[in-house]
């Protein structure tokens, strides 16, 4: 069976990939139904949804960030919105976008052009691993225990509660050295969790104790993942790497949705580009290592913010966030961030959500708690 390109997994990454390739023979190897099994806590910029074309995932939007540090909130107002998806309609839009064949078995590993899954051998001009942080195509490491360096590690349930904002908690003796909590609001209900910075995996009592305190509830379902901090080789031998098989979650944010998007499409392009005879494939992979190198100093940055910050005396962390409240302060350090991938540059489709925006502030929206918990 030989294709033009084979993607091993099928969310983020490796939809955004695949968009890019239509009209080539692609198989996307994914062991699961698309948007089954949620990893992400799904709060992205709304600019993303609307240059993905996956704007009817839209839950809730948001306009502040508030930080609860120790004793001390501090709201920010943002220059633009953020906001919370349902992460089944969004893979499912995205897969709308795609003409790729879609094999549902787990992929054991590669040699040359040929991958080996759970249900079979299959052959391709172009490799693309999308998998996670295993990259278990590009490093033929299915199953095997990595150590957690490198990595954060994140736990998330879904509570009862309606909340405005995007929250996140950060209190040394409260919850623990280097763990940090979030609450992002989903209408009805809102996603609520805590991840290490070091990757120590023993999260489930501070996200019960959390929810006790802040709700009165306890945790239905947990899930969540390894998320890396650590950028990774962006290319093994031949076989691109994208998402969080590079590394490529934004440290100290946590952010893997923007970025993964994003390096996704581009080596998509450069891959279309590759098959019509443009350019040879060891020069698309030679263009995308640059391309992502391109960006590694603002990345530099955020992982020495998440080294450096969480170790600091919590007044000093408090005057630190104090200083960047004005708001010409907050909109200068969120417009920076925009920038290091700027959400326009996925412009698949562009489409007006301001009745959508406007008619999300007058209705209730239900969240399917079955899928949020797969």
């Amino acid at each position: 069976m030989h294709y033009d390109v084979i993607i091993a997994g099928g969310s983020f990454a490796g939809l955004a990939a695949a968009i890019q390739l239509r009209g080539k023979r692609v198989l996307l190897v994914e062991p699961h139904a698309i948007g089954s099994v949620q990893t992400s806590a799904c709060g992205t910029l709304l600019a993303v949804l609307e240059a993905t074309g996956t704007i009817d995932s839209l839950l809730q939007v948001h306009d502040k960030f508030i930080l609860h540090l120790g004793n001390r909130d501090i709201e920010y107002s943002l220059p633009y919105p953020f906001c919370t998806f349902d992460y089944r309609v969004f893979c499912s839009r995205l897969l709308e976008q795609c003409d790729a064949e879609i094999l549902h078995a787990a992929v054991l590993g590669h040699r040359d052009h040929r991958v080996f899954t759970t249900r079979g051998r299959f052959d391709a001009e172009v490799l693309i691993d999308a998998t996670g942080w295993r990259a278990a195509l590009a490093t033929n490491s299915r199953g095997q225990k990595e150590p957690h360096r490198g990595k954060s590690f994140g736990l998330e349930t879904v509570v009862s509660a309606r909340e405005e904002g995007l929250h996140f908690y950060y209190d040394s003796r409260r919850y623990g050295l280097h763990n940090v909590g979030w609450l992002f609001p989903t209408g009805t209900t809102a996603r609520a969790g805590f991840a290490n910075y070091k990757g120590h995996t023993n999260l489930n009592q501070t996200v019960a104790d959390f929810l006790r305190q802040r709700f009165g509830q306890s945790p239905a379902r947990l899930h969540g993942g390894y998320f890396p901090y650590q950028s990774q080789p962006c290319t093994t031998g031949m076989v691109f790497r994208v998402g969080d098989a590079a590394g490529q979650c934004f440290p100290f944010s946590g952010e893997g949705i923007r970025p993964a998007l994003y390096f996704s499409a581009a080596v998509g392009r450069l891959v279309q580009r590759a098959l019509d005879g443009e350019m040879r494939v060891a020069d698309a992979l030679k263009a995308y290592r640059q391309y992502v190198a391109s960006h590694q100093t603002a990345y530099r940055l955020l992982r020495m913010a998440q080294k450096t910050i969480p170790g600091l005396p919590m007044p000093w962390i408090q005057a630190l966030a104090g200083l960047v409240q004005p708001e010409e302060r907050i909109n200068a350090v969120m417009r920076a961030y925009w920038k290091v991938i700027d959400p326009n540059k996925l412009a698949w489709t562009k489409v007006d959500t301001q009745a959508l925006v406007q008619s999300l502030a007058t209705r209730t929206i239900s969240v399917d708690t079955k899928a949020s918990d797969s």
